[in-house]
């Protein structure tokens, strides 16, 4: 299944500020290593992730923290993903960081995965299968065939 996982997601992967976010984005890894699991991210998300992490982390941290996550999922470039950019954006007049996400998911016809309750709402209102894993992972895992 093709799964994109919002920076959101991804960065309880890194930090001790919410341990439950923490087991489910390791979870949901573990999913990706097993091969349940396709997971990918606008290229934008990349910068993102660099940006949220180094506000509470040294350089180096942050880069084997990138490391580990440019091996986890597949970066989806902005050319491939520009049209649908564009129409989630005369749709919704939301964000631009959330719009690439929304966007590569609808690209993708894929499934996204996020810690932020306005975007999960907004993919929703567009059709997409999404999920706000804060009160949804379990819902998530049940659609992989995962039991708790």
């Amino acid at each position: 299944m093709r799964v994109v996982i919002d920076t959101s997601a991804v960065f309880h992967l890194f930090s001790s500020f919410y341990p439950e976010r923490t087991e489910v984005a390791e979870k949901v890894i573990e999913r990706a290593q097993l091969e349940d699991v396709e997971l990918y991210a606008p290229r934008l998300g990349e910068v993102e992730f660099v940006a949220v992490l180094s506000r509470y982390f040294d350089r180096e941290r942050v880069q084997k923290a990138l490391d580990f996550y440019g091996t986890s999922v597949t970066w989806i470039p902005e050319e491939l993903i520009i049209e649908d950019l564009k129409e989630v954006a005369f749709k919704t007049h939301h964000k631009a960081s959330d719009i690439y996400f929304i966007a590569t998911a609808l690209h993708l016809n894929a499934v996204l995965i996020t810690n932020d309750r306005k975007m999960a709402e907004l993919a929703k209102s567009l059709g997409l299968k999404a999920f706000y894993l804060v009160e949804e992972s379990n819902e998530f895992f049940k659609l992989l065939g995962v039991k708790e």
